[in-house]
C-alpha cells in the first residue's frame, strides 16, 4: 500500500496534477480519436477488458462487507494516484517497445528482475486472471439457474482457446468489440436500479464519505485512519480491479503504434472507466439498494430478468478478462523461454485451468494470487520511479519543462 500511494502521489505531483490540469487533452486523445488511431484503442480495449473483469462486481461488494460504505471512497482515492502509475506503464511500454519486463531490463541493466516479474504475471495469470474470473461467473450460474459451474468454464475455455490461437491480432479485435459491448449492457443495467432506488443516491454518497474515516484502533486520530477497515479495504480491492503498479497492462499497451503521450493517455482514461466508472456504479447499486451485493440487487429490482443481467455480466467480464490475461500471461512466457512450444503449452493449460477453475474452491488461490500481484508490484514500481523523469518530461510541453 505504501509503495503504490507512495509512487501515484510523487508521480501525480510532479506531474503538475497532469490528470486533472489536461481534462480536455487526455479526452481529445482517447475517446476523441478512437476510429483515428484503431492500434492504441485495440491496446487499451485489450487491457480495460484485463482490468474490468469480475473483480468490478465481487470486489466491490467484498470491499464493503469488509471496510463499509467507506471503502469506496478509499478506492476513489487509490484510482486518483493510480491514473499516473497506468500513465507510466504504458507510455514506457510504447518508448522501450515492450511490456514491463522491457522497461525493467533497461532500467536494472540485466534480466534477473525482468524475468522475476514475468514469472510472477505468468502464475497469477493463472489466479486472478483465470481461475478467480471463471469460479465467479460458475458461482452466479449456479446460484441463479442451477447450471454446473464447471459448463460455463468450459464455455469460457473453449471461447479463449478460439481467440488465442488466432494471435495477437484476435485477441486486440475481440477485446476491441467485446469491452465496450459488456460496458455498455452493464452501466445501462446499474442506471435502472439506480432509477427504482434514486431516492437512496443521496443518502449513499452520504454514507461513503461519513464512514471512509472511521478508524477500529482506539488510539483514535492519525493512527487510527491508517488502520482503518475502509482504507484496507478500499485500496487493496481497487488495486485488485484497475491494476495499476502491477505493470501488466503494459504488455497490451506496448502492441500499440500510437505515442508515449497518447498510449499514456489510455492508461489514465483506464483506470478512470475501471474503478472511479464502474465500480462506483455496483457500489451506488448496493448502497441505494441497501443489499449486500450487486447479484441480490438486481434479482430485487427485475426478479429473473435481474438473474439473466447478472449472470451475463459476470459471463462477459470473466471472458474479457480471462483472455487479456490471457495474452499477458503468454507474452511473459515468451520473454522468459523465447520458445513457440512453450506459448502453445501455456495456451492449453492456461484453458485447462479455466474449466476447473469454475467448480474449486478457491482460497488458497486467493491467497497465492494476492502474493504474485505483490510480487509484480515490487520491480515494476521501482523501476518507474528510476524513470520517473522520463514519464513526467512526457508529461510537459517543451516550455512547460523549462
Amino acid at each position: 500500500m505504501v509503495l503504490v500511494f507512495g509512487t501515484g502521489i510523487f508521480l501525480t505531483a510532479g506531474s503538475g496534477f497532469f490528470p486533472l490540469r489536461k481534462v480536455g487533452f487526455i479526452i481529445k486523445n482517447t475517446f476523441g480519436k478512437i476510429f483515428k488511431n484503431k492500434s492504441a484503442f485495440y491496446s487499451a480495449a485489450t487491457a480495460i477488458g484485463a482490468t474490468v473483469g469480475t473483480g468490478n462486481i465481487i470486489g466491490v461488494s467484498a470491499a464493503i462487507s469488509v471496510g463499509g460504505a467507506g471503502a469506496v471512497f478509499w478506492m476513489w482515492v487509490g484510482a486518483f494516484f493510480g491514473m499516473m502509475l497506468k500513465f507510466a506503464e504504458a507510455s514506457l511500454a510504447v518508448k522501450y517497445k515492450g511490456g514491463a519486463m522491457v522497461y525493467i531490463e533497461r532500467a536494472f541493466g540485466g534480466r534477473f528482475f525482468a524475468v522475476l516479474w514475468s514469472v510472477c504475471c505468468v502464475l497469477a495469470s493463472f489466479g486472478g486472471g483465470n481461475m478467480i474470473q471463471t469460479n465467479a461467473a460458475g458461482a452466479v450460474f449456479e446460484k441463479c439457474f442451477g447450471i454446473s459451474p464447471i459448463f460455463i468454464g468450459i464455455i469460457i475455455a473453449v471461447f479463449t482457446a478460439a481467440v488465442l490461437f488466432c494471435g495477437a491480432k484476435a485477441v486486440m479485435k475481440t477485446s476491441s468489440i467485446l469491452v465496450p459491448a459488456m460496458a455498455l449492457i452493464y452501466v445501462l443495467g446499474c442506471f435502472g436500479v439506480l432509477f427504482i432506488f434514486r431516492e437512496n443516491i443521496v443518502p449513499a454518497v452520504i454514507s461513503i464519505f461519513e464512514s471512509a474515516f472511521e478508524p477500529i484502533s482506539v488510539s483514535g486520530g492519525i493512527f487510527g485512519i491508517i488502520t482503518s477497515k475502509a482504507l484496507r479495504a478500499g485500496i487493496s480491492k481497487g488495486t485488485f480491479t484497475h491494476e495499476a503498479g502491477m505493470g501488466s497492462a503494459s504488455l497490451a499497451h506496448s502492441e500499440s503504434k500510437g505515442k508515449p503521450l497518447t498510449q499514456g493517455c489510455w492508461g489514465i482514461a483506464e483506470v478512470f472507466i475501471d474503478t472511479i466508472f464502474v465500480c462506483s456504479l455496483t457500489a451506488l447499486v448496493i448502497l441505494s439498494s441497501g443489499k449486500v451485493s450487486a447479484e441480490e440487487s438486481f434479482s430485487s429490482c427485475f426478479g429473473f430478468f435481474g438473474d439473466i443481467f447478472i449472470s451475463a455480466s459476470m459471463f462477459l467480464f470473466a471472458l474479457a478478462a480471462v483472455i487479456g490475461w490471457a495474452f499477458y500471461g503468454e507474452k511473459s512466457l515468451f520473454y522468459i523461454t523465447k520458445s513457440k512450444i512453450a506459448a502453445n503449452l501455456y495456451r492449453i493449460l492456461f484453458c485447462f485451468c479455466a474449466g476447473i477453475g469454475s467448480f474449486m474452491k478457491l482460497p488458497l488461490i486467493w491467497n497465492i494470487t494476492d502474493i504474485f500481484n505483490g510480487l509484480m508490484i515490487f520491480p515494476n514500481l521501482l523501476t518507474i520511479i528510476f524513470l520517473s523523469p522520463e514519464v513526467l518530461k512526457i508529461t510537459y510541453k517543451k516550455e512547460e519543462r523549462r
